[in-house]
């Protein structure tokens, strides 16, 4: 009976302080795992982040700074922002004024404000409408809010929602059609670069340690079979295709690293890819530069930037080569296609005559939206929304258009499998500039 009791006493006292006692053997480990999330996400390696964010959440389930800190990577991570949504539910339970938040403390167990606004993003990424106005009302109604937030994002974010509804109600007739199994895989492919005729393909595969720059040709309708182009061009796994010129000798591709991203080019040699070639100090500046497109005459580069004193955020700019061959004074394309938020993705088609570019800005349906301008003599006109569903209320850039918008080429998360991203050919029979061209001229 004693021995009955002291066991019984024992086990309850072990009952008691275990949480205690765990909580100091593993506090270090905390504090180790909150770091290293930290760490990740200050550099942009999203899923890394989530992968330690998502332990402290089953360490903590009722911390809502640690689903705050959760929601915000999956919002960061293509294909995974709906999981965003359960976790800034439960941030938002648990709010604090922003001068009391301590974002970089691990012992913080209440979120920011913030979680409605990126609660409102994530419900409109997943097209749930009604629920973002209502998260980002919420934001912008809070006592905690004091307009130290930049009130024309939220205000923008707040009429997409509206206009996202209007152009969903009005689609453009599109077919989708996913590339074979020669170019999409099990990983993810994405970022497409795609040659006028139609003949090659460049793009980029997420292997398991690495990204890899592939190319393909097309013979007799078939995809040949990749070539991974790292060794030649010496990519270490951080360049991106942006561009192919017109004669499919110079590959233009963007170097990404942790503080900034840069224009390069590559050029064929007897069929073979050169190293690359870091583009001159007036295209690459301090700030980044995210994209490139070369003119038809391979004499005039757009791109986007996001160096100081342009419109706002990421614009398009221009530069035009010189008799040396080099790039000459860099030009911002105007307040007709750039606005106070991003712009990315110049790509030009119909002999240059159509500007495609993605926009946070003007008539979008939320996040980046892909619009079309038609050049009116030196001038380009009004950018005209391409239309859903090409464009959703996800982020949507990397579109390359042909046969004057026509057809065109972008990766997208491929929602019928587990595959990620994969590269689609679209045919678009509707909202054509061509078309709009063709009806100008019989009202004239």
């Amino acid at each position: 009976m004693y021995c009955f009791i002291r066991n019984t006493v024992f086990f309850f006292m072990l009952v008691i302080l275990s949480p205690v006692s765990i909580w100091s053997q593993s506090g270090d480990m905390i504090v180790e795992t909150f770091d290293d999330a930290e760490f990740f996400y200050a550099r942009g390696e999203y899923e890394e982040a989530a992968y330690y964010y998502r332990q402290l959440v089953t360490y903590s389930p009722a911390n809502a700074n640690y689903h705050f800190k959760l929601g915000e990577c999956y919002l960061n991570i293509p294909g995974s922002e709906i999981l965003a949504v359960p976790h800034l539910e439960k941030a938002k339970d648990n709010i604090i004024e922003k001068k009391k938040y301590r974002a970089k403390d691990f012992t913080e167990d209440r979120a920011p404000l913030h979680a409605f606004f990126y609660l409102g993003n994530a419900y409109r990424i997943n097209n749930q409408l009604s629920e973002a106005l209502e998260a980002y009302n919420t934001f912008v109604s809070s006592p905690f809010y004091y307009g130290n937030y930049n009130v024309a994002i939220v205000e923008n974010e707040i009429k997409s929602c509206e206009r996202a509804k209007i152009i969903q109600d009005h689609p453009i007739q599109m077919t989708g059609i996913l590339l074979d199994s020669t170019i999409n895989t099990s990983a993810s492919e994405l970022n497409p670069v795609i040659s006028s005729d139609e003949q090659e393909i460049f793009f980029v595969r997420r292997l398991k340690f690495y990204d890899a720059v592939y190319t393909s040709v097309r013979k007799e309708g078939t995809w040949t079979d990749p070539v991974n182009l790292n060794p030649f061009i010496g990519s270490d796994g951080d360049f991106y295709p942006a561009c192919i010129s017109p004669d499919k000798r110079a590959l233009y591709l963007i170097k990404k690293d942790v503080t900034n991203s840069d224009i390069y080019v590559s050029y064929r040699v007897d069929s073979v890819w050169t190293g690359v070639q870091k583009l001159n100090k007036k295209i690459n500046s301090k700030a980044n530069e995210t994209s490139a497109w070369i003119s038809e005459d391979g004499e005039t580069l757009f791109f986007s930037s996001s160096r100081r004193r342009g419109v706002g955020g990421k614009d398009i700019y221009y530069a035009i080569r010189k008799k040396n061959g080099e790039w000459g004074r860099v030009r911002n394309i105007g307040k007709t296609i750039n606005t106070p938020f991003d712009e990315e993705g110049p790509c030009l088609t119909n002999q240059g005559n159509t500007l495609y570019f993605s926009s946070k800005g003007h008539y979008n349906m939320g996040g980046f939206d892909i619009f079309f301008s038609n050049r009116n003599g030196d001038a380009w006109g009004e950018p005209v929304n391409a239309g859903y569903p090409l464009n959703d209320t996800g982020d949507n850039t990397g579109y390359t258009a042909l046969m004057g918008g026509m057809t065109g080429y972008y990766s997208k998360m491929n929602m019928t499998g587990t595959s990620g991203e994969d590269i689609y050919r679209v045919v678009i029979r509707t909202n054509l500039p061509r078309i709009m061209e063709t009806i100008e001229s019989m009202q004239q």
